[in-house]
């Protein structure tokens, strides 16, 4: 995200105190896009959500700029092709910041003539120098002292900025609405919260929301999205409960705690069957290791009509998780499995 690059700038005037607006953690998410309204802006019903992130502290914070109260981010995957979308909010201390963030980055780029959302707007284009070679069409939007950036990355050709500017929009009216109180904020229900990871000394929680079943193709890294998704809906399973945390003895490091729930204690193990196969369960229900090819711990979990699936991986997609993480999986995956029970 283009926060990362200003990152400089924003630090040079870190003493100041911290605003009082722009909104909670709870308010952005909830002015977050629908699948269907991607769908509709941009062209294509194969567009499906993925797993959003969290820039909440104390997750992330010693990369955090002392300036940007926090952040969210919700990706969508265009299925059958490289493509993405990333809408990225950050809310700053105060608008100020927000409006030297906006003009540092439009002197750095070359704008592309777009329609006028928010407070200011801004468009723009870049190839990566790269094997893919993909074009990637962004959009900058500040409404106050949140910005809000949209990219979309294609392999043939920029977005039209008539299309980036529907979304801008949307986007832009939907986050008003949310700040004024109009678009409210659903929160978990007790039930949910009861099967979040327990509390203790290990991790922190950031943020907790139901996602919808299509996410567990993306979070899965399945390689054919639509036969994960039929597992799920064979078994009258729409949606699951997702966990975000900071480890606590790394706070570069994230926990994401993810609850499938079934019908009946058989469905749950013949989904997870399914999945990785029981018999790579060990006598307990629970299969964890290391995934080196990701660089990340991972536990599959087995615990009556529950399946939870537990991951330790680092906030940077070019590092691999630390060693920090494996005493604290050992403990929350035991904590954990009988929670969920």
């Amino acid at each position: 995200m283009f926060a990362a690059l200003l990152l400089g700038a924003a630090c040079t005037r870190s003493g100041a105190s911290a605003g009082s607006g722009g909104g909670t953690p709870e308010q952005i998410y909830a002015a977050r896009p629908t699948v269907q309204e991607v769908r509709t802006a941009l062209g294509s019903e194969t567009w499906r959500p993925a797993t959003p992130s969290f820039r909440i502290r104390p997750l992330g914070l010693p990369m955090m700029s002392e300036v940007e109260k926090f952040g969210v981010t919700q990706h969508f995957i265009h299925v059958g092709s490289s493509e993405q979308l990333v809408v990225d909010y950050s809310v700053w201390n105060t608008t100020q910041y927000a409006t030297t963030l906006f003009t540092v980055l439009q002197n750095q780029v070359t704008s592309m003539t777009g329609p006028r959302a928010g407070d200011q707007s801004l468009y723009w284009g870049t190839k990566a120098p790269s094997d893919t070679a993909l074009y990637n069409t962004s959009a900058l939007v500040r409404v106050g002292q949140v910005l809000i950036e949209i990219d979309v990355t294609k392999g043939s050709g920029y977005v039209d900025t008539k299309q980036m500017g529907q979304l801008a929009t949307k986007l832009t009216s939907k986050l008003k609405s949310a700040l004024k109180g109009t678009v409210k904020p659903s929160p978990l229900p007790e039930s949910d919260q009861q099967l979040l990871l327990p509390l203790g000394t290990d991790v922190t929680l950031a943020a907790s929301v139901r996602l919808p079943i299509e996410v567990a193709a993306e979070l899965l890294g399945a390689s054919s999205p639509q036969d994960v998704v039929d597992s799920f809906t064979k078994l009258s399973v729409k949606d699951f409960l997702f966990g975000d945390y900071a480890l606590n003895a790394d706070l570069n490091m994230e926990v994401r705690a993810i609850v499938f729930s079934f019908s009946s204690p058989n469905d749950a193990t013949g989904w997870i069957d399914l999945a990785i196969g029981t018999g790579n369960l060990d006598a307990q229900g629970v299969a964890s290791g290391y995934a080196a090819s990701i660089g990340e711990y991972y536990a599959f979990i087995l615990s009556g009509s529950h399946v939870g699936l537990l991951f330790c991986n680092s906030l940077s997609p070019y590092e691999a998780a630390s060693r920090a993480c494996e005493t604290p999986m050992g403990r929350l995956i035991s904590a954990w499995q009988t929670r969920l029970a």
